[in-house]
């Protein structure tokens, strides 16, 4: 087994390369290049020092949302182009899933929280007590206070919850307010998307053989687009 995993849905754009057991390689860059200039030539040099060509691998799998909308067509357009160029099944993966990867064996409750604009954020809860992620609730949009208070709610027998995502750093005061000692932001190596995160889940779902069909795998936005959103007033 053999899974190139790729994430743009975010600022960080990340790549990894995954066998069964172990993380071959991973690049994660969090500095202001826009993922259309940098995800292929990140792709290329990860097989080029690994010495592997795209024929050996197994899969790719790719964060298809929620997050940026630009970011996750450019690493959905991306990989169906190296899938359908290569004939290689593709793994579908969510952002928020691939966050809440990070903090496994906690009894804490881990809540990741993407910046959606418009003073929401995207947001899901999950008991991360086993290897697994498991989601308990979401995903969803919606204001921070209304995250936190379901949050609270769901974490009620939990030593804490454990903040992740880049949605935490503009709402950080509501967040503090709301969960006061229970509050457990993670490092910054775990705050972010994951691309070895993502090779983790698509192990699962490899063996389970839940690939996604390349012509009709979609992103998942969660919420319309400014232009959907713009578009549907108009109609």
């Amino acid at each position: 087994m053999l899974i190139l995993a790729v994430d743009s849905t975010t600022p960080v754009a990340g790549v990894a390369l995954v066998d069964e057991d172990k993380v071959i390689a991973e690049y994660f860059s969090n500095y202001k290049r826009v993922h259309s200039e940098n995800l292929l030539p990140i792709i290329d040099r990860i097989l080029t020092d690994c010495n592997c060509h795209l024929q050996d691998l197994t899969a790719i799998a790719v964060t298809t949302g929620p997050g940026s909308f630009t970011g996750i067509r450019i690493g959905m357009a991306t990989v169906k182009g190296l899938s359908l160029g290569s004939d290689i099944p593709l793994i579908s993966i969510s952002t928020l899933d691939a966050i809440a990867c990070n903090v496994v064996f906690s009894n804490y409750l881990a809540c990741p929280v993407l910046n959606a604009r418009k003073n929401e954020v995207y947001a899901a809860l999950y008991d991360v007590r086993g290897a697994m992620p498991e989601l308990l609730w979401g995903p969803a949009a919606g204001a921070p206070e209304v995250i936190a208070d379901k949050a609270l709610k769901v974490a009620a027998d939990r030593e804490g919850i454990i903040m992740l995502g880049d949605g935490y750093f503009p709402f950080r005061q509501c967040f503090q307010e709301k969960f006061g000692d229970k509050l457990a932001a993670a490092p910054s190596h775990l705050m972010l998307p994951r691309a070895a995160s993502i090779g983790t889940l698509a192990r699962q779902k490899i063996r389970q053989e839940k690939f996604e069909d390349v012509h009709s795998i979609r992103p998942y936005y969660i919420r319309l687009s400014e232009a959907e959103y713009k578009l549907g007033k108009e109609c």
